[in-house]
C-alpha cells in the first residue's frame, strides 16, 4: 500500500498525552490550540511503537496514520486561522481609530473575537452615520474569494489510507465547483489567461476605458444600472473592477476567460482531454468510493490545506464630501480595503473546516477500536490526538462568527 509516512513531528504536534512524553500548553479561554510545544518524543508503553505514523502496513495502520496527519492539520490550522483573523482585525482597527485595548482578549473572551467584534461595530457605525448625515453614496464590492483543492493530493491521501482505492483508476468528482488545471490538449469548457491588454471574453479584475458587456462590481465613470447596494450591475463607460462579463474594449488587468475551443495556454477550467496537470477543485471533491472513516480524514485534511484567494475589494464614495469628513472617509476606504479580502477569504476556507469538523470528531469515536490490532500504544495516540478535535472545532466556530461579523458589517 502506497501509505505516508509522518515523523516525529507529527507526533509533537498531535499527541497530548503520555503516549508521547508530554503535551500540548494551555488552551486559554479562547478554546483556540496555544501552540506551546510538547515534551520529548518517546515510545510508547517502554519501548512500543512509537507515535510516528508508521505503523505498518495493514488496513487499520493506515487508517491511523490518515487520522493522524489529518488531526495535526486540522488543529493547527485552525490556530492559525484565528491567529490570522485576530492579525488582520487589528489592522483594520488601527486604520479605523480603535484603541488597542478596545480589541484585546480577556477572560473568555478570544483575541479574535475582541479585535473583530469591535472592527465590526465601528464599521456599521461609520458607515450608517456617513450614509446618513453625510448623504454620501458608498459601495462596497469584494470579489468573491476561491478556495482550490488539490485533487492528486486527496487521491493520494484517500490511496493511503483505504487500499481499495487506487490513485489514477478511479476519478474524484468535483462537486459545487469546477476542475481548473493545466491541459496540454483540447480544453472544454473555459480557459483562463493572465491579461494586460485587449480581452474579448469576460475580464477578471480591471476594464479600463469601456465595458460594453455587464459590469459586476464598482464602475468609476459611468454605471448603466446599478444594484440596490450601489454597485455597477451594467454596461460601464469608464473603469470596470470586478468582473466584465463581455465587451472590455480597454485594457483587462487581471484575467480574461473565454470559451474554450481548442488548446488552452492558460488556465483550463471544466476538462480537458488528456489527464489535468496540477488539477484542483474550486467545490467538494467526492471520490467515487473510500471508506468512510478514510474520507473522513481526507476531507478534514484537505480543507486544512485548501488554498484559498482573497478576491479584490474596491469601494466606491459617491456625493459631496465636506473637508472635516475627507480623512475620516478616507480611513474607513483604507481600512475595508485593507482587510475585507482576507477575512471573507478566512471565513470561506472556516466554512470548509467546520463542516469537515463533525465526520472527523465522529471518525475519533469509532477509531480505537478499529486499531486494536496494532496494540494499546497505538490506541493511545489516537485518544490523544482526538482530545485536540472538540477545542480546535470550538476555535474553528468562534472563528467563523466573527469573520462572518465583519463580513456582514459591510454587505459582505
Amino acid at each position: 500500500m502506497n501509505r505516508l509516512k509522518f515523523g516525529v513531528v507529527l507526533c509533537a504536534a498531535v499527541i497530548l498525552s503520555a503516549a508521547c512524553g508530554g503535551g500540548f500548553g494551555g488552551m486559554g479561554g479562547t478554546g483556540a490550540l496555544s501552540g506551546h510545544g510538547v515534551g520529548d518524543v518517546s515510545a510508547v508503553g517502554g519501548g512500543q511503537t512509537a507515535c510516528d505514523g508508521d505503523f505498518g502496513e495493514t488496513a487499520a495502520a493506515g487508517k491511523l496514520e490518515a487520522f493522524l496527519a489529518a488531526t495535526t492539520k486540522f488543529t493547527s490550522t485552525a490556530d492559525e486561522l484565528q491567529s490570522s483573523l485576530e492579525t488582520t482585525c487589528k489592522q483594520m482597527g488601527a486604520e479605523l481609530g480603535i484603541p488597542e485595548s478596545e480589541m484585546t482578549g480577556s477572560g473568555s473572551t478570544p483575541g479574535a473575537k475582541a479585535a473583530c467584534d469591535a472592527v465590526a461595530a465601528k464599521l456599521r457605525s461609520e458607515l450608517s452615520d456617513l450614509r446618513g448625515s453625510a448623504h454620501l453614496r458608498i459601495a462596497i464590492v469584494a470579489t468573491p474569494p476561491v478556495c482550490e483543492v488539490r485533487v492528486d493530493a486527496y487521491a493520494q491521501c484517500a490511496g493511503s489510507c483505504d487500499a481499495s482505492f487506487t490513485p489514477g483508476s478511479a476519478q474524484v468528482q468535483c462537486e459545487g465547483g469546477e476542475i481548473r488545471g493545466g491541459c496540454s490538449a483540447e480544453c472544454t469548457g473555459s480557459c483562463s489567461v493572465e491579461a494586460s491588454g485587449s480581452c474579448s471574453g469576460s475580464c477578471e479584475g480591471s476594464c479600463s476605458a469601456s465595458c460594453t458587456g455587464v459590469c459586476q462590481g464598482t464602475c468609476e465613470g459611468t454605471c448603466a444600472t446599478r444594484a440596490a447596494d450601489g454597485s455597477c450591475n451594467g454596461a460601464c463607460r469608464g473603469t470596470c473592477h470586478g468582473t466584465c462579463s463581455a465587451g472590455c474594449t480597454g485594457s483587462c488587468q487581471g484575467h480574461c476567460v473565454a470559451q474554450a475551443t481548442a488548446s488552452c495556454s492558460g488556465e483550463c477550467r471544466g476538462g480537458c482531454s488528456v489527464e489535468m496537470t496540477a488539477p484542483r477543485c474550486t467545490g467538494t471533491i467526492t471520490p467515487p468510493h473510500v471508506e468512510a472513516d478514510c474520507q473522513a480524514s481526507c476531507d478534514a485534511r484537505m480543507s486544512a490545506e485548501a488554498e484559498c484567494t482573497p478576491g479584490s475589494v474596491q469601494v466606491t464614495i459617491t456625493g459631496r464630501v465636506s473637508t472635516n469628513l475627507e480623512e475620516r472617509v478616507n480611513h474607513l476606504k483604507a481600512a475595508i480595503q485593507l482587510g475585507l479580502g482576507n477575512i471573507l477569504a478566512a471565513k470561506l476556507k472556516l466554512e470548509r473546516l467546520a463542516r469537515s469538523g463533525e465526520a472527523i470528531v465522529h471518525t475519533a469515536g469509532e477509531l480505537p477500536g478499529a486499531v486494536v490490532s496494532l496494540g494499546l500504544g497505538a490506541a493511545s495516540c489516537v485518544t490523544s490526538a482526538a482530545a485536540a478535535l472538540p477545542r480546535a472545532t470550538a476555535s474553528i466556530s468562534v472563528s467563523v462568527e466573527v469573520s462572518a461579523s465583519v463580513g456582514g458589517s459591510v454587505g459582505g
